[in-house]
């Protein structure tokens, strides 16, 4: 009887010792999930993705985006909205513009890191295009909410500079092939367009894909300050 109490007593220890070696082996996998200052939990290997890809890593990155303010797609698949919304986040951070998030663009996503700094932070609910990055940003105070691609007017036909508000709606398409524009100085429109070149190539107007514009257009509002820089 003595020695099956020692036998149990070994065993307990060995389990014990083996228990908190499990644990030790866990922790750097905890750290990672928890990712702290601002950054976004990871379910495996960092690598790149494309459109069409799906599953939890691409999950994980679109939050990484919307949590930086860049627009992304809802689901587990990387579709056009994502897509655009890694143009705006290459455009804001001066990279090579196109829709590809390589795994470099992907891990600094995942820590928090490319945000854009708003310029009128003391302005409210307001829009800010900066002509330099050729984006449309949308901000409550210092936050951005959404962050969009566009292009602004050539060099020919320079897009206005300046703080505006917006003063007058057109639904639906127009003659000039202009969908849902929201007018803040004169002619001068955020509008949807069959065309949106990664460059300034407009006629002055801001022009945003076609697929973006009906939720823009129901995101600002009459009267909303405008800066354009």
């Amino acid at each position: 009887m003595g020695r099956g109490r020692h036998r149990i007593r070994r065993v307990s220890r060995h389990l014990a010792r083996a228990l908190v070696f499990a644990a030790l082996l866990a922790l750097p996998a905890a750290a990672q999930a928890r990712k702290p200052n601002g950054g976004t939990a990871w379910p495996g290997p960092v690598k790149a993705f494309h459109r069409g890809e799906c599953g939890a890593g691409v999950v994980a990155f679109k939050r990484g985006l919307r949590k930086l303010g860049y627009v992304a797609d809802g689901g587990r698949c990387f579709k056009g909205r994502t897509g655009r919304g890694v143009l705006a986040y290459r455009k804001v951070n001066g990279m090579s513009r196109s829709e590809h998030a390589g795994r470099r663009l992907v891990k600094r996503v995942l820590a928090g890191r490319g945000g854009y700094r708003v310029r009128h932070p003391g302005a409210g609910e307001h829009a800010e295009v900066p002509l330099d990055r050729q984006v449309l940003v949308l901000a409550k105070g210092k936050r951005p909410f959404a962050i969009y691609p566009v292009s602004t007017g050539k060099p020919s036909t320079p897009t206005v500079t300046g703080r505006f508000s917006f003063i007058r709606r057109e639904p639906g398409y127009n003659s000039e092939g202009m969908y849902y524009s929201f007018y803040f100085y004169a002619g001068y429109a955020v509008h949807g367009y069959a065309e949106v070149p990664d460059h300034a190539a407009s006629h002055g107007c801001i022009r945003t894909f076609i697929a973006d514009q009906p939720r823009i257009y129901e995101q600002l509002k009459y009267g909303e300050p405008i800066f354009v820089f």
